[in-house]
């Protein structure tokens, strides 16, 4: 199926991940496929929050062109290593964690503090190189996009904000500890939604200093919904797989502690927002025409697409992979062993990420007829919104 222009109200919602999310771009090439190379992406709203934000951007930035901005997406993700995401070298890694400790022994060293465990300038030029910020607000001109959203959380304030760039007509709003705010998206948007606590420093945007957009996007599917959304492709980086714990289990090292706190901040608000939205959805659907549903709902279609596997098994085979620095200090806090989660998050490494690509393909096709039951539909763009 040959597509010249995006479909009205689908909406595309990257989650977050660190490395894991380069499963997205397999899934977006399954699409690619079953669309037969369309110019323009069938996606008219795109989000992204913490590494889903890096997906985000390249694919709203190559709306016009949706086949060479997925290949393009792929082939970084493949040619990637860790030394493109933070330094990893002895001297970086060492360094920054000796400052650490000193600044705790001398209760602080004043402007001098340490702002992150890890230098991720490294990242910064990479998507210097990728995501052409300028091409997003061409792309809503010619009319291949209408919306694409970044979301942050800032720390002075207390709240999540999803930054949000479209044409006229969307206004602002506001929930619980988020609200939005249009604007012109920028490298630091992205660089601030992607700001793991302690390991990546947090960005200034205007007034405010932002960190990782997961510790206040509890409701990932928001945005896409305010920004017009009527259908939704959600590509998760959380498999529903639980694992044996043995009995009596281990007290947990550091390096388990820091990958499950990377577990929760990343995966644990989706589930309550696609248990919340249908909810809503079976309130709609008992109000039959012509009785107009309370507050003027209408109902959202969801299609989640999940890995099929445990993730945290597929890093422990590229755990190798890692730098010698890298590898000696998460061997040291017990980062490894026992499917520790924070392998999976930090190791970008083009070997593990085609692998994730590979998976993302694999598993779109098993959910093939429901995702293109969503890019087939054709709703009324007219609908209000949430």
């Amino acid at each position: 199926m040959a597509s010249s222009r995006p479909t009205r109200g689908l909406g595309l919602v990257l989650t977050g991940g660190g490395a894991r999310t380069a499963y997205q771009a397999g899934v977006l090439l399954a699409v690619r496929d079953w669309l037969g190379a369309p110019r323009q992406s069938p996606f008219s709203i795109i989000t992204g929050t913490s590494a889903g934000a890096i997906n985000a951007g390249v694919m709203a930035a190559h709306a016009g062109r949706f086949s060479r901005g997925v290949d393009g997406l792929a082939a970084v993700w493949r040619g990637l290593t860790v030394d493109d995401v933070f330094r990893c070298g002895h001297r970086a890694l060492y360094g920054r964690a000796l400052r650490w400790v000193w600044a705790l022994l001398r209760g602080g060293l004043g402007p001098h503090n340490p702002r992150a465990l890890l230098d991720n300038h490294p990242l910064r030029q990479l998507l210097e190189r990728h995501v052409n910020f300028a091409r997003i607000a061409m792309q809503i001109h010619r009319g291949a996009l209408d919306a694409v959203a970044i979301t942050a959380s800032g720390y002075n304030s207390g709240r999540g904000v999803s930054f949000y760039q479209s044409g006229d007509g969307i206004a602002p709003w506001q929930r619980e500890r988020m609200l939005s705010q249009p604007t012109t998206l920028t490298l630091d948007h992205i660089m601030a939604s992607v700001a793991i606590p302690l390991l990546f420093e947090a960005v200034r945007i205007g007034n405010d200093w932002y960190g990782d957009g997961a510790m206040r996007d509890h409701t990932p599917l928001s945005a896409a919904i305010n920004l017009g959304a009527q259908r939704l492709l959600v590509i998760s980086t959380r498999n529903s797989e639980s694992v044996p714990v043995p009995q009596p289990p281990p007290y947990p090292q550091l390096g388990k502690i820091i990958g499950y706190v990377l577990d929760s901040l990343f995966m644990d608000g989706i589930g309550p927002d696609l248990e919340h939205l249908e909810s809503l959805n079976a309130l709609v659907h008992t109000h039959a025409p012509p009785q107009q549903p309370p507050h003027r709902l209408r109902p959202i279609d969801v299609c989640v697409i999940t890995p099929s596997i445990d993730l945290r098994d597929m890093a422990a085979r590229y755990t190798h992979r890692f730098p010698p620095a890298v590898r000696r200090l998460f061997s040291r806090i017990g980062a490894f062993g026992d499917l520790s989660p924070l392998p999976s998050y930090l190791l970008f490494d083009g070997a593990f990420c085609g692998e994730l690509i590979a998976l993302g393909h694999a598993d779109a096709q098993r959910h093939r007829t429901q995702i293109m039951t969503l890019l087939e539909a054709h709703p009324d763009s007219t609908a209000d919104r949430h």
